[in-house]
């Protein structure tokens, strides 16, 4: 039985049932689980046959609230042994919050099935992050290293240097957190993501800490930008912080077109984000600052932000116009 990670460019899994980078109790609840799988006789999944009961186990840990949020992927809704291993795990540890069943039904390795099924407890963590408290459900995308993500939101807050007039844009903003440091000084902050749920959780988290200057939509990166920006009197600022795979061309595009002042882009893969600030430098931008962040202790995983200018002597681009037949007059936040 291995819990772990998969090994680069590989489906092996590599046992990290006990990591020096996990919290402590992560690591007691990992080596119990390691061993009552095995007493329950509970069969991991295997990807090449399709066959076996438990595909993937997802921890979520509060250093806030010193508490945990457990997810079981499993492969199918029955999960014979699920009420006995919930049982021994909440007589165990005090710590569990909550206990959660993913439903995933479909061959290959994605995470994720659709389908969310609570056992025991909670499916939402509260975690600080500085000043903000934040609410992180199972199913949205969060940093694991809140210490050294307080920083780089403190870095993006800072190199915005807000006055308090300005207006700002946060693209994939995801639950907000961005967003919200960013709202402590600007005029207004306005969110986008795909992402429904994690919109839904953004607004939450912008009423949960007092901050009525914040706007959130979900949508298409490049078709919300360019919908909000035609509904905004200025842009002053544009932070993006997009996946892996970095902005996609009609996001660039449409950055590009919108013409903001300044930006700052946040990114958790070097070569996408020099891919993409050699395509800003030859649109216009100047490349002031940047800053990595040890994000994954002793991997070679880091986050960086850069911080960007328009040159004030670059052409202005074409005006972002309504679509031809739209009779509605833009609008104000």
């Amino acid at each position: 039985m291995r819990i772990g990670l998969y090994i680069p460019d590989s489906h092996q899994v590599v046992d990290i049932s006990s990591c020096p980078v996990h919290p402590e109790p992560v690591n007691h609840l990992i080596q119990f689980l390691k061993q009552a799988i095995e007493r329950l006789d509970i069969v991991p999944y295997d990807e090449e046959r399709d066959i076996g009961q438990l595909r993937y186990i997802d921890v979520r840990y509060s250093a806030w609230q010193h508490c945990a949020l457990l997810t079981l992927v499993t492969r199918h809704m029955h999960f014979p042994q699920v009420r006995e291993l919930t049982k021994q795990l909440q007589l165990r540890f005090p710590f569990l919050s909550g206990i959660i069943q993913n439903i995933h039904d479909k061959p290959g390795n994605v995470i994720w099935g659709d389908r969310f099924h609570p056992l025991r407890g909670r499916d939402t963590l509260l975690e600080k992050i500085g000043p903000f408290h934040l609410s992180i459900p199972i199913n949205a995308f969060s940093q694991t290293n809140p210490q050294v993500a307080r920083r780089l939101y403190e870095t993006v807050h800072t190199w915005a240097d807000l006055t308090g007039q300005e207006i700002v844009l946060d693209l994939y903003c995801g639950i907000g957190p961005i967003s919200l440091y960013l709202a402590t000084k600007a005029k207004l902050v306005v969110g986008i993501d795909d992402n429904v749920g994690a919109i839904n959780v953004a607004k939450e988290n912008a009423r949960r800490n007092g901050y009525h200057n914040c706007r959130f939509f979900a949508g298409d990166a490049a078709e919300k930008l360019k919908e909000t920006a035609l509904n905004l009197a200025r842009i002053d600022l544009i932070t993006v912080n997009p996946p892996r795979k970095g902005l996609s061309p009609e996001a660039f595009a449409t950055l590009v077109m919108v013409a903001a002042p300044k930006l700052i882009y946040v990114s958790c893969d070097p070569q996408t984000l020099a891919r993409d600030l050699d395509r800003f430098s030859q649109a216009g931008y100047t490349i002031l600052r940047l800053q990595p962040f040890d994000m994954f202790p002793q991997t070679d995983q880091v986050e960086t932000v850069a911080l960007l200018e328009r040159k004030s002597e670059v052409v202005e681009p074409a005006r972002l116009e309504e679509s031809e037949g739209t009779a509605e007059a833009p609008r104000t936040f």
